[in-house]
C-alpha cells in the first residue's frame, strides 16, 4: 500500500512542484501544491533523500490559487503553473534568480533589477510542436501527459496564439480524413509522429511541418491538403526521423507544399523563419530581453561577438550600433538561415557568420592571441558556457559581456568562474514563458580594471 501523508508545503520548487517535508526529514516534491497550503499525499516514488507524491486532499488552500483556463490542464505536462496567481509565478521566478546567485555565485547582494513581467501570460506561444497518437481515423495530437509520453488530445492550448490552435483543429481534422496511421512508439510502428507549427506575427501566417516515421505517398497528401485548404497555412514541409528516439526532428526535411518560410520582424529588422529555425517564442518579451542584452553594449562598440548565434538575431541587432559582428553557430541549417537573414537586412558587409563549436572557436581564438573584441553576446543552451568558453574568456579578457541564460543555476554556476575577472553589473530576470517554471535573464559584466 503506498504511503499517506500529511505535509504542509513551504516553497515552489522546479517543476511547478510545491515543496514539503515528509516527517522524517525528507523532501516531498507535490505537483499543483502551492506555498503555504497543507495537503494530504499518496506517496508515488521514494528515494534516499526525497518523495514524489500527489494530492489526494486541500486540507487548506493558498490566497494566491485561481482556476486553470484550461481543461486538460490537470492531466496535460505542457505548462505547469496555471493554478497559481501570475503576480506571485513572477516573484517566484524572480525570487529563484535571486537564489541561485546567492547560493551558487556566491553573490550576498545580488545586482538583481525587477522582473519583466509579460503584458499578456496567455497566448503568447509562436510555436508548438506536438506528440501524435491514436489509431487511423481516431488521430490524438496534444501534449505529453505530465510525466509520460502518454498524448494527451489538446483541442486549443492557452498558451499558443490563436492561429496555432486554428491550424492544430484543421491539421487534426485532416490527418483523420486522410487515415494516416499514427506513430506507436512502443512498437515503433505507424507514420505520423508529431506536428509543428510556427507562425508569425508580421504576415499572419503559419507553416507546418510534419515530422514521419517514413516518407509514404499518404503523407504527401496530408501534406497537400493541408496547404490547401487551412487559412493562412503558407507551407508545410515534411521531416523524417526515422529513429527508435525521443528525439523530435530528424536529419531530412523538405518542403512539400507552398513556401519554404516566413518572415518575422523584431526591433525594426526581418528576419527569415524556415521549418526548424531556431527562433524564441515569445516575441513581445524576446524584444524585452534583446533590449536588454543590447543596452549592455554601451555606445558604438567597435567588435562585438555572438556566439551560440542561432539565426543571427542577436547579431543582426548588435551591427545596427556596432562596426562589426563576429556570429559563431554550430548548426549548419542555422548558419544558412543567419547569413540569409545578414543579407535580408543589408548586413552580409558587417557581419560574419562562421560555423563551429563555441568551445573550439573561442578555444582556437584564445591559443592564436585574437585581439578580444569590446563586448562578447552569449545565449548558450540550458547547460550554459562550456569550460573551454570560460577559459577562453579569461584569457583573451573582453571588455563587456551580455550573457542571456534560460537557467538560473547555470547562470550563477558561470558567474562564479568569471569573477575572478569580471564584475557583475546586474542581472535582469524577463517571463518569457508564463505559466511555466522557466525564466530567462540577461546578466551584465564588465573586466574588472
Amino acid at each position: 500500500m503506498e504511503e499517506q501523508l500529511t505535509v504542509h508545503i513551504e516553497r515552489m520548487g522546479q517543476a511547478g512542484d510545491g515543496v514539503g517535508r515528509a516527517p522524517d526529514g525528507r523532501l516531498v516534491f507535490v505537483p499543483q501544491a502551492l506555498p503555504g497550503e497543507t495537503v494530504e499525499v499518496q506517496v508515488t516514488e521514494s528515494h534516499k533523500t526525497y518523495l514524489r507524491a500527489r494530492v489526494q486532499a486541500w486540507l487548506s488552500r493558498s490566497l494566491e490559487r485561481v482556476e486553470p483556463v484550461c481543461p486538460v490542464y490537470a492531466d496535460c505536462g505542457g505548462c505547469t503553473l496555471q493554478h497559481w496567481d501570475y503576480a506571485a509565478e513572477a516573484q517566484y521566478k524572480w525570487e529563484r534568480v535571486r537564489q541561485a546567485l546567492v547560493r551558487i555565485a556566491g553573490l550576498a547582494d545580488p545586482p538583481l533589477q525587477p522582473i519583466r513581467v509579460a503584458q499578456n501570460p496567455w497566448a503568447y506561444r509562436n510555436k508548438g510542436q506536438f506528440p501524435v497518437a491514436g489509431t487511423a481515423g481516431d488521430v490524438r495530437i496534444g501534449l505529453f501527459q505530465r510525466g509520460t509520453h502518454r498524448v494527451i488530445d489538446v483541442p486549443a492550448c492557452a498558451i499558443q496564439n490563436t492561429l496555432i490552435n486554428q491550424v492544430l483543429a484543421a491539421v487534426r481534422d485532416l490527418a483523420n480524413q486522410s487515415g494516416i496511421e499514427p506513430y506507436e512508439e512502443t512498437r515503433h510502428t505507424g507514420i505520423l509522429r508529431h506536428v509543428l507549427i510556427r507562425t508569425s506575427r508580421a504576415v499572419g501566417q503559419a507553416l507546418v511541418l510534419l515530422v514521419a516515421r517514413e516518407d509514404v505517398p499518404a503523407l504527401q497528401k496530408l501534406a497537400e491538403a493541408i496547404y490547401e485548404q487551412v487559412p493562412d497555412v503558407a507551407g508545410v514541409g515534411i521531416n523524417i526521423n526515422p529513429e527508435r528516439t525521443n528525439r523530435v526532428l530528424g536529419h531530412q526535411t523538405r518542403v512539400a507544399a507552398g513556401a519554404d518560410s516566413l518572415r518575422e520582424t523584431l526591433l525594426g529588422l526581418t528576419f527569415r523563419l524556415s521549418f526548424t529555425s531556431f527562433f524564441q517564442v515569445n516575441p513581445e518579451q524576446v524584444e524585452v530581453l534583446y533590449q536588454l542584452a543590447l543596452e549592455g553594449l554601451e555606445h558604438n562598440p567597435d567588435t562585438v561577438w555572438d556566439i551560440y548565434a542561432g539565426v543571427g538575431t542577436l547579431a543582426a541587432l548588435a551591427a545596427q550600433r556596432a562596426r562589426h559582428v563576429t556570429a559563431v553557430e554550430l548548426h549548419p541549417a542555422a548558419v544558412v538561415d543567419a547569413r540569409d537573414n545578414m543579407r535580408l537586412n543589408g548586413l552580409d558587409k558587417r557581419v560574419e557568420v562562421i560555423q563551429g563549436a563555441a568551445e573550439a572557436v573561442m578555444r582556437d581564438w584564445a591559443e592564436k592571441g585574437r585581439r578580444p573584441p569590446d563586448a562578447v553576446i552569449f545565449d548558450p543552451p540550458r547547460a550554459g558556457l562550456k569550460p573551454e568558453v570560460i577559459e577562453a574568456l579569461l584569457v583573451l579578457k573582453p571588455r563587456r559581456l551580455i550573457y542571456i541564460s534560460c537557467y538560473p543555476e547555470t547562470l550563477a554556476r558561470d558567474l562564479k568562474l568569471l569573477a575572478s575577472t569580471y564584475r557583475l553589473v546586474r542581472v535582469t530576470p524577463v517571463d518569457m514563458f508564463p505559466k511555466t517554471d522557466h525564466v530567462e535573464s540577461c546578466a551584465i559584466l564588465v573586466r574588472a580594471e
